[in-house]
């Protein structure tokens, strides 16, 4: 899991975050067609290896299959990401206010 804020060019894998974002499944057609056009839609046949990558930042994929075909990805963790695709954890809850004891004189 990832524990550094990093910063510059996005990566190829937190680029496919940001497809599944909405934490809806997305098909793998829909992720290639965000990188039509562009240099790295030549790589996509390794998508599998980019799901591996946001697994290994800390995303939950599940995986939905008809037969042996991957028919979609989806996100479930989705809350934990950023706008970029970058793992940034679970928020923070912060804890309620403890009311203090009073102390009673007799």
């Amino acid at each position: 899991m990832s524990n550094t804020v990093r910063s510059g060019k996005p990566n190829r894998h937190e680029k496919i975050t940001v497809t599944l974002l909405s934490g809806k499944p997305v098909s793998p057609d829909e992720i290639k067609s965000c990188f039509k056009g562009t240099d790295q839609e030549s790589v996509l046949y390794r998508l599998s290896t980019n799901i591996y990558n946001i697994r290994k930042d800390g995303g939950i994929v599940k995986v939905h299959k008809e037969g042996r075909r991957v028919s979609a990805y989806q996100l479930v963790n989705f809350t934990e990401f950023d706008a970029n695709g970058r793992y940034v954890g679970k928020p923070v809850a912060t804890p309620a206010p403890v009311a203090q004891p009073v102390a009673v004189e007799a």
